[in-house]
């Protein structure tokens, strides 16, 4: 049976998350400023927590009404079978967003939530699991703005953006979901090499080589929300992780990917967040300055995230991004340049004829996406 499923993700992102949903064969209905509403059967719902690179959160409603206060919101919630979803055992985290001038902290909204279900739980088995804020069991999101509410069993748990294998991350961090946006929506081919100078922890490339190798992200995660509810079909789920292993791409097949960075701390972190990735091997690190990157024979992608210098008492980076325009217009491998950075006047110093340009956001923080034709040897500048 199929339902309205709500998948999560980042403002700027949903465009590309859809392209992902389609080439999952899932209907996709509808998308909104920060997710997009599919139709889904549970096969496909767990596919979308196996595979979707972009999404942070895979929602299926259980309840949506009216309710200004948390007298209301208790009532209704009481009147939901909570029963088809959870056992007596286990674990629950309640979670979600709140903007509601009644609540002055969510979390009181969300104790809300956690009495109305515990209390339903146990007036049907006689107990009720416990409750908390871990996320090793299942997972309850409300979404309470003004007087609309939404309650939802969440799928993932944890959010598919932490994809487990960034144990170590040096300052402001390209999020996993945002570096594979980066990278799906500048439109990089999975079998052409790819260079990231300013490689920082790693994740630029790392989701590259998960990309090229059809590595489904989901397959390192130990747990996710699914599990721990009643919906959960062990063979059903082993069946799409046959199919997500059986479709990596041999590591032979992968292209030249290189992850630099000038700081050697750097490159050793983000080489142990590799191998945690189970990527490794795919990449090549290397310690030095962007302009001495080692940069593949053929069309080759260069791809960075350069600082931002958005505090006051960070030095101008007016030449850093200047040398880097003028980096770029000089390597001859075809192919393009990719650069993605918080700080919009600065994205205008490059120097360079813009290819593409795309919103993202980082948090709150609105980002430019921009994309660089590389000039080829042989061809009119």
């Amino acid at each position: 049976m199929k339902e309205t499923v709500s998948v999560t993700c980042a403002r700027g992102i949903p465009p590309v998350l859809a392209s992902e949903l389609r080439a999952l064969g899932v209907e996709v209905l509808r998308e909104e400023p920060a997710a997009v509403v599919v139709l889904a059967d549970l096969a496909e719902q767990m596919r979308m927590c196996l595979r979707l690179r972009t999404a942070h959160r895979v929602l299926v409603p259980v309840c949506q009404f009216r309710a200004k206060r948390p007298g209301a919101l208790y009532r209704q919630l009481m009147e939901v079978p909570w029963e088809d979803h959870l056992g007596p055992d286990g674990y629950v985290r309640i979670h979600g967003a709140v903007r509601n001038e009644e609540i002055r902290d969510q979390r009181f909204a969300f104790l809300t939530v956690k009495d109305a279900v515990m209390d339903r739980l146990r007036s049907v088995y006689g107990r009720r699991p416990d409750s908390g804020p871990s996320d090793h069991g299942a997972s309850v999101y409300l979404y309470w703005m003004d007087e609309e509410v939404t309650v939802s069993v969440d799928l993932a748990g944890r959010p598919l953006s932490k994809r487990g294998y960034r144990m170590q991350a040096g300052e402001a961090p390209l999020q996993e979901a945002l570096s594979a946006a980066v990278l799906l929506a500048g439109g990089w081919p999975v079998d052409c090499p790819l260079v990231n100078p300013m490689g920082g922890a790693g994740t630029l490339a790392i989701e590259a080589a998960l990309l090229a190798q059809n590595r489904a992200p989901g397959l390192t995660r130990e747990h996710f929300g699914l599990f721990a509810l009643k919906r959960f079909d062990r063979d059903l789920w082993e069946k799409e992780v046959q199919a997500a292993r059986s479709a990596i791409i041999p590591a032979d097949a992968v292209p030249a990917l290189v992850c630099g960075d000038h700081d050697p701390e750097a490159v050793e972190m983000a080489r142990s967040n590799a191998r945690r990735a189970g990527v490794e091997e795919l990449i090549e690190f290397e310690s030095c300055d962007f302009r001495d990157s080692e940069i593949p024979e053929g069309p080759a992608w260069v791809v960075m995230n350069p600082p931002y210098g958005l505090r006051l008492e960070e030095e101008d980076l007016t030449g850093l991004y200047r040398d880097m325009g003028q980096w770029m217009k000089g390597l001859t491998t075809g192919g393009q340049g990719l650069v993605i950075t918080g700080n919009l006047a600065l994205a205008k110093r490059f120097g360079l004829k813009l290819a593409q340009r795309h919103t993202l956001y980082n948090g709150p923080l609105e980002c430019r996406l921009v994309g660089f034709d590389l000039f080829k040897a042989g061809e009119p500048a």
